[in-house]
């Protein structure tokens, strides 16, 4: 007969070894699966560079993994946005409410929708909206910039989108749109100053180049205005942006009538 404290002690025993295989072999219960941002941050870098298909591929393949995430969901509508589709850039918005209704991003996005519909006043409220919920996202002041820009108050528009600047001075897109508002107010000089700033931070981006072209040519510097339009127009070609790769080609061309250059 056996004993009862031997007995206790096998069973014990059994208990602590499926216990320990449980552990080694990952049982119980599973952590949640962290994402690897590394395609968030390929998908910013690319918007920032005007390569959209780029960023459209590396955020969609993130969300493959991570549906619900909010930044991505957040980038995918600004890329939408920027090839033209409003309407799904729209989807995306809805789906944030659904997520969380309290998100300030959801009305960026609607701000931006209504902005290239040309409905102003809404674009207007949604920023202001999205700004009260989270004072520190840049795509509510670029939309109410240049608003201001496009009605031809320019001063409060450079002052809109300098607040955004001092939140985030490392925002090349922010940057793209405070040289254009010293552009239209022909301070050609400070507008040079910020897109170099802009240069700084990432040279691959077409905007930049073709906005130094037009301060060239403000400022009578030829050689300088075409190295910049070359440039554009080159890194346009190379992401099949035929807008403005067409736009670049007739600004080269003006260049070229002005100053005498040939190509």
């Amino acid at each position: 007969m056996k004993h009862p404290h031997i007995s206790n002690l096998i069973k014990l025993s059994v208990f602590l070894f499926f216990a320990l295989f449980a552990i080694s072999c990952g049982g119980g219960e599973e952590k949640e699966e962290v994402p690897d941002r590394a395609k968030v941050i390929e998908a910013k870098k690319a918007l920032d560079e005007e390569n959209y298909e780029k960023a459209k591929s590396s955020i969609e393949y993130f969300l493959a993994q991570f549906p619900e995430d909010v930044e991505a969901l957040f980038i995918y509508a600004d890329v939408l946005l920027k090839t033209g589709q409003a309407v799904q850039a729209k989807e995306k918005a809805n789906l944030l409410l659904e997520i969380d209704p309290t998100l300030a991003e959801p009305h960026a996005i609607l701000g931006e929708v209504a902005y290239s519909r040309r409905e102003f006043p809404k674009a207007l409220d949604l920023s202001r909206k999205a700004l009260k919920i989270n004072s520190k996202l840049q795509a509510p002041y670029r939309v109410i910039g240049e608003i201001y820009l496009l009605q031809g108050k320019v001063k409060e528009g450079i002052q809109v989108l300098l607040e955004a600047h001092n939140l985030d001075p490392n925002n090349v897109e922010t940057l793209k749109k405070l040289a254009s508002g010293y552009i239209k107010n022909k301070e050609y000089a400070t507008a040079k100053k910020f897109l170099e700033m802009g240069l700084n931070l990432d040279e691959n981006v077409p905007g930049l180049h073709y906005n130094l072209a037009v301060v060239y040519t403000k400022l009578d510097n030829g050689p300088k205005a075409m190295k910049h339009i070359e440039l554009a127009l080159e890194q346009y070609e190379d992401r099949e942006t035929l807008f403005w790769a067409g736009k670049s080609r007739d600004t080269r061309r003006i260049i070229e009538r002005k100053f005498k250059l040939s190509n």
